[in-house]
């Protein structure tokens, strides 16, 4: 069986510009290619207690391998979840990747099944969309908030159309789910259950985002912390000159000339939008 030996670059922040890569550091020991969750959590280093991860298919392979560039330059921690064979191939000598083909559940109802191995190793988990980039590194504020005690983070977004209302405890802003994580609690755990997300609610809900606002957020004992939009923005607050942490890279971005009542035309545009703005890293 090969042996990879993953490596992650380290660099200061300079932003708008290309980012050069400074000194090797390493997160995890000497592993052997993955076969689990499991396989990966037991291959972190003494004192670990987060997992930082994000997952993918062929359709997003690019953005994917940017998110990944991105988080070793900055020595974030990533472990990638190959919904296919083909990515797997690709990124499994990049990054410490599992293979969990997609079956019969929608694509992000494995948020949750990946979120719930995780914790039953005994760890937090940070999720993120492959369609983000950072700007310097973010785990340390992450692991802090789960700390001091919330149940849940997500990103504050303001839609309201399909999300609903926002509960008093969070303004103005729903829960977006482009990064999401838990602390590993027993509640949480079974929260995570698939049984428990369709006898609630999920199969109507149809996504994850929509899940958390429906259901979620409404439990009377579990904290949601939502992130800080000026940290943490989406394309319909982010400014490249304010002082962010991780850019979800939504709204305008993904619509041609950057304008939203023009044509959509997703990931391509947000690829296109990440060059412009200096934010491309392969």
């Amino acid at each position: 069986m090969n042996t990879v030996l993953v490596k992650h670059l380290d660099q200061s922040p300079v932003r708008h510009k290309q980012q050069t890569p400074l000194v090797f550091k390493h997160f995890i020991k000497e592993t052997k290619m993955l076969k689990s969750i499991e396989d990966y959590c037991r291959s972190l280093t003494d004192g670990t207690d987060t997992v930082f991860w994000c997952m993918g298919d062929e359709s997003v392979l690019p953005l994917t391998m940017n998110w990944v560039e991105n988080c070793q330059r900055l020595n974030i921690p990533l472990l990638y979840i190959a919904l296919d064979l083909k990515t797997y191939l690709v990124m499994a000598t990049k990054v410490p990747t599992v293979h969990i083909p997609q079956g019969n559940h929608h694509v992000f109802v494995y948020k949750f099944i990946v979120g719930q191995q995780i914790m039953k190793c005994g760890l937090n988990w940070f999720y993120t969309d492959v369609d983000c980039v950072a700007q310097r590194d973010f785990t340390v504020h992450i692991k802090e908030q789960l700390k001091q005690g919330t149940d849940m983070i997500c990103q504050s977004v303001k839609q309201y159309a399909w999300l609903g209302d926002p509960i008093d405890a969070h303004s103005e802003y729903n829960c977006g789910t482009g990064m999401f994580g838990m602390r590993c609690t027993r509640e949480n755990i079974a929260l995570c259950e698939t049984d428990y997300l369709y006898a609630n609610g999920y199969r109507q809900a149809q996504t994850c985002q929509k899940f958390v606002n429906t259901h979620l957020k409404h439990l009377p004992k579990n904290y949601i912390k939502l992130l800080d939009p000026v940290e943490f923005p989406t394309g319909h607050n982010f400014d490249i000159d304010a002082d962010w942490k991780v850019f979800h890279v939504t709204g305008k971005y993904a619509y041609e000339d950057w304008d939203n009542t023009k044509q959509f035309l997703g990931d391509s545009a947000k690829i296109d939008s990440l060059k412009q703005l200096g934010l491309w890293y392969i």
